[in-house]
């Protein structure tokens, strides 16, 4: 730094340096016993989440049987959830609760910010996406069923939508010094610069809307509809016998698994998104703004955002046997008898009577031994849970 007041720097150049070291801010949250309660929390977040998720994509791709429609966009709801563990959850708690700076440079403030909004889209996409194959399902279940390559196209078009959605974060993150204390120093944070406070009120309305009113609207309709056709009466083209009584149980625990995966996900993100409206609204508000219970209202909504990426894999290890099956198999290191527990084998050899669309492609894919054998009408049945 140059002389100040025309006098020596160097003479002040320590205390300068010990007030730059410091974080800025005292009391409670600049304690090391909060600091360190919170890198406790958020280090759980992340160990959780990456094996978590990296457990559903193994036990999906260790079995063709659990290459479903389902599990392919639940696979994509896990990578969505990795990609938010890996980009937001370090970077996002280092820089505001512990440092109270940025030091990870422009491109990875874009990055950062600009992961976190794709990471929700293509969660709130995914789960529509989810909600429309299961409607179709099971209110139109004469209509042809979506196939393995339509998936695929609709989980390119969800990332296409939540990228092409979250374009503008990226364009407007940016490093700044909005305090004497950051220019002196200088140290950055890592904030939206917009042109007009208009334009960031207006897109952060949009934001919440395509985020959270729309998709959870359209959530809300299907799943009740479902509901009561699954709990209320028997679905459009289903006779009375025990065979559609197992059928209507495997359905109902399938959807009972999905309606708690958009409650959890409402209940994670809600209070951040409704934090950063609020934020927008009072952000002339000097009152609103300088609130001393302001910060851990904000590591509270965003701790508990963080957290959803490690909510999936357990709700589908409590809920689904399959998952939890393969969850134990593999976390065993057993991937040979994964498998076979995950293909279940029939109880009674019975001639095989191949689908229309099977082809040949079932032999490179299914074990020897399961060739010779159809499953059981039962194990069938519940496949699709």
């Amino acid at each position: 730094m140059a002389e100040a007041g025309g006098g020596n720097w160097s003479l002040d150049e320590g205390a300068w340096g010990a007030a730059c070291a410091a974080p800025a801010g005292e009391g409670a949250l600049g304690s090391a016993l909060f600091q360190a309660g919170v890198c406790g929390m958020y280090c759980v977040v992340f160990v959780v989440a990456l094996l978590g998720n990296g457990l559903v994509c193994l036990v999906v791709a260790g079995s063709p049987r659990m290459k479903t429609v389902t599990n392919y966009f639940i696979v994509n709801l896990a990578v969505g959830d990795m990609l938010m563990t890996l980009l937001c959850v370090p970077f996002s708690f280092v820089s505001t609760l512990l440092l109270r700076h940025w030091p990870f440079g422009g491109a990875l403030c874009k990055a950062v910010n600009y992961s976190q909004a794709v990471s929700v889209l293509v969660s709130a996409y995914t789960l529509l996406a989810i909600s429309v194959d299961r409607y179709m399902a099971i209110m139109r279940p004469l209509q042809p069923r979506l196939g393995r390559g339509a998936a695929k196209l609709v989980v390119a078009a969800v990332w296409g939508g939540a990228l092409a959605t979250a374009a503008p974060i990226a364009a407007v993150s940016t490093l700044q010094r909005p305090s004497e204390w950051h220019i002196l120093c200088e140290r950055d944070i890592c904030g939206e610069q917009w042109s007009t406070p208009e334009q960031s009120a207006q897109y952060t309305w949009a934001l919440l809307a395509l985020q959270f009113a729309l998709p959870l609207g359209a959530l809300a309709g299907t799943y009740a509809r479902i509901a009561a056709a699954v709990w209320g009466g028997r679905p459009p083209g289903e006779a009375e016998s025990a065979r559609d009584s197992r059928m209507q149980r495997s359905k109902r625990k399938m959807i009972k698994m999905m309606v708690t995966v958009v409650a959890v996900f409402t209940i994670s993100w809600l209070p951040l998104n409704v934090f950063i409206v609020l934020w927008t609204v009072h952000q002339h508000d000097d009152s609103w703004s300088l609130w001393p219970g302001m910060p851990y209202l904000w590591f509270a909504s965003h701790w508990l955002a963080m957290s959803h990426t490690c909510y999936n894999p357990l709700i589908y290890c409590y809920m689904n046997h399959r998952y939890r099956r393969g969850f134990k198999q593999v976390s065993d290191g057993d991937s040979a008898r994964a498998r076979r527990q995950l293909e279940p084998v029939a109880r009674h050899a019975v001639p095989v009577v191949r689908e229309p669309l099977a082809g040949h492609v079932a032999h490179l894919l299914q074990p020897a031994h399961l060739l010779l054998h159809e499953p059981p009408l039962q194990e069938r049945i519940q496949t699709s849970e």
